[in-house]
């Protein structure tokens, strides 16, 4: 007969933010500089500057190396599951899911998965998806228990609205989120310091700021 499959969701004794043994990647760092390089910045949505991850997922090194910072950093986490917020977050939080041999969760846009709750409307620095710039997260109910310690992975954080919205979602489902993530770090607009208003309990890191974001990007025209 076939082996029962493990128990992902198996808790261990709590630990307390990461722990000391795992590598150090000071942000802005050596490594956030190599990752920076390939992160160009183009005017969208009337931003001068929206960085773009697209120019790190063409050059497989750097992903894998980008990809590789996370899972050496929340390796000895003690996390249930990793949340990724839509649709950037998957990119990222799928591939350290599956390195860390954990279940990945999508925090969708509203309306985009069944059997889901919806979180509260929130806004970002552009316009969101409805007709009044606002955009909502949901959540497959199957997907979090009461109890479970989640780590919430983006590609990057802003104002925070979006990342506020999942760890308001997250909280209502009786999850603890124990960190949050972004690769990029948009330090101007405080989007981490908002957060930390609201969730003080909640850990907050980031690799890459916009110091050090300084590639623009070749804009190709029809």
């Amino acid at each position: 007969s076939l082996p029962k499959p493990r128990d992902r969701r198996t808790r261990s004794p709590p630990t307390m933010g990461v722990q000391q043994s795992a590598p150090s990647y000071e942000p802005d760092g050596a490594v956030a500089r190599t990752i920076a390089s390939k992160i160009p910045y183009y005017p969208f949505k009337g931003i001068d500057r929206f960085y773009d991850i697209q120019g790190m997922l063409n050059d497989p090194p750097t992903f894998r190396l980008a990809t590789q910072v996370f899972v050496d950093r929340y390796r000895a986490l003690n996390v249930d599951c990793i949340a990724g917020l839509d649709a950037r977050g998957f990119v990222l939080g799928t591939p350290i899911a599956l390195e860390l041999d954990k279940p990945f969760v999508m925090l969708r846009k509203k309306g985009k998965l069944p059997n889901a709750t919806t979180g509260e409307e929130y806004r970002k620095e552009y316009k969101g998806d409805d007709a009044h710039g606002a955009d909502a997260l949901c959540v497959s109910r199957t997907a979090i228990k009461p109890g479970d310690r989640v780590l919430v992975i983006d590609d990057l954080v802003a104002t925070g609205g979006t990342l506020l919205a999942a760890a308001n979602l997250l909280a209502s489902l009786g999850a603890v989120v124990v960190e949050c993530a972004c690769l990029v770090e948009l330090k101007a607009l405080a989007g981490f310091e908002r957060l930390r208003a609201a969730h003080p309990g909640v850990e907050i890191w980031s690799l890459i700021s916009e110091d050090v974001l300084t590639v623009a990007g070749n804009t190709v025209t029809e």
